[in-house]
């Protein structure tokens, strides 16, 4: 059974027009075009979860484009063996391992990130690129803690939606033992409903969880809380049981090719 919730960013709730609508990335729907990786939890990948969302992504988007891809690129589920290959078992950024994997660069920023071990060069789409560009911009648009607000991710979920874009989100939120954790997940859809004066009002999310040990999408209701877009399970065998599921961070994966600008 499908969940439908309704998130209100205005004060007062207003009627809507029509029932909730489901948007995909390009060449998504409900049952395929979607990518699931999912961790093996054999303590070498239990701290991936950016890594597999980043593979998840990048199989996507060159599955988009297979005909231009240099030769010898890793595909399918190659490109998540080569990340778990390439890198330490910890946290990291899915942006940063985005990054690697198209220019051979991996800045993380931060010096409690996963290490990147030797001989591991990535740049396997290089060629595509212009010299110097920049995959911020072209092919990734990144939303920080000091941008996402209630409103402004709702926002640009339902914009890139409606441009076939796929995502990843960071989220924190409280585990069942009271400790603060962060992940990462996939989004490949959003459902929304349209208000009388014809805007749009997002309902939630379909994603993908390396951790929950399943291959399929997820449909999220969300509700503000907090000035944030929060998970509103009220039932299910994994999230109802964690505690103020919070949307932190979101990048916008768009499906052109990386010189054309689209957001």
């Amino acid at each position: 059974m499908k969940l439908r919730a309704i998130l209100t960013l205005a004060a007062v709730a207003a009627t809507t027009t029509a029932e909730p609508v489901d948007v995909w990335a390009s060449g998504v729907c409900e049952q395929s075009g979607w990518r699931d990786y999912n961790k093996s939890f054999n303590g070498k990948d239990d701290q991936q979860c950016w890594a597999i969302t980043a593979a998840n992504l990048i199989d996507w988007w060159q599955e988009l484009h297979a005909d231009t891809l240099p030769a010898g690129t890793p595909r399918g589920e190659e490109i998540l063996h080569t990340f778990t290959q390439s890198f330490a078992n910890d946290g990291s950024d899915p942006d940063e391992g985005i990054s690697w994997w198209f220019t051979g660069e991996y800045k993380p920023g931060r010096d409690d990130c996963a290490a990147l071990l030797p001989d591991c060069p990535g740049g396997y789409l290089k060629s595509l690129l212009l010299p110097g560009q920049k995959l911020q911009g072209t092919l990734l648009t990144a939303m920080r803690e000091e941008q996402v607000t209630a409103e402004s991710a709702a926002k640009a979920l339902i914009d890139g939606a409606l441009k076939g874009a796929a995502f990843w989100i960071g989220v924190s939120y409280t585990s069942p033992k009271g400790r603060s954790a962060m992940h990462s997940l996939n989004v490949w859809g959003i459902q929304y409903d349209t208000l009388p004066d014809g805007t749009h009002q997002l309902c939630g999310i379909w994603i993908a969880d390396s951790d929950d040990r399943m291959t399929g999408l997820c449909y999220v209701p969300l509700k503000t809380e907090g000035g944030l877009l929060v998970f509103n399970f009220q039932q299910h065998p994994i999230y109802s049981r964690i505690r103020d599921i919070r949307i932190d961070t979101i990048t916008i994966l768009t499906p052109n090719p990386p010189v054309i600008m689209t957001f």
